[in-house]
């Protein structure tokens, strides 16, 4: 369906707003999650008995479980979604790569919060404050911003409108920003490659150099 401006008389494109939906869904949905987890970490330090009295509940795994939720679940998702529906307009052209693309950036994102989530609650975790997620789960949430790239940039670079607005800049510059605090930080090397364990690359001083850059960065 096609429709032209008012202003300039040119087509409109047909902007793909269901997938924005689904990030604004996915937003709300881990952010009622993040604060309800934090809620309840917050009485445990009151009423220790809520623990329970399983490994699975205790504060030390539910706290990242907290904070990983309202950064990138929430935050994530909010993120990911404002970018599609801003692109496109600022852009007046469709997201690249059509439905599939983007829906795989969709769901494959649902998919690392989910897998980072149950890793969180069974123990599966590297110990490093908001990179907790282990190697196999870093390595997807690669692919899938390689996809957000190739789907963000693509729609970018054919635009049907001659200026590149400033707020593409700022994301362009997130998304990149991301993945290289992403990937420096968590180069390691796994014991088995059917196994969840593994060592980070660097160590010591360098290694905690390395995991601050990305935390305080992450965080802002």
């Amino acid at each position: 369906m096609s429709a032209t401006t008012a202003l300039t008389g040119r087509p409109v494109a047909a902007y793909d707003e269901d997938v924005v939906r689904l990030f604004v869904i996915a937003t709300m949905f881990w952010g009622i999650i993040a604060f309800t987890a934090g809620v309840y970490i917050a009485f445990q330090l009151a009423f220790p008995a809520l623990n329970l009295g399983l490994e699975y509940t205790t504060f030390g795994r539910l706290r990242p479980l907290h904070t990983s939720a309202a950064i990138f679940a929430f935050g994530g998702n909010a993120l990911l979604g404002t970018s599609f529906y801003v692109v496109q307009r600022t852009c007046r052209a469709p997201l690249f790569g059509g439905w599939a693309l983007s829906r795989f950036v969709f769901w494959g994102y649902q998919f690392f919060i989910v897998m980072a989530a149950l890793g969180y609650v069974l123990g599966v975790s590297q110990g490093r404050e908001y990179a907790e997620p282990e190697w196999y789960v870093d390595l997807w949430l690669t692919l899938v911003w390689v996809a957000y790239l190739v789907v963000f940039l693509g729609t970018v670079l054919k635009r049907r409108e001659p200026h590149i607005y400033v707020a593409n800049w700022f994301y362009l510059a997130f998304i990149i920003t991301i993945a290289v605090l992403h990937i420096a930080n968590n180069l390691a090397m796994p014991v088995s490659l059917v196994g969840t364990k593994s060592y980070s690359a660097a160590s010591g001083v360098q290694d905690a150099l390395l995991q601050w850059w990305y935390g305080h960065n992450a965080v802002g």
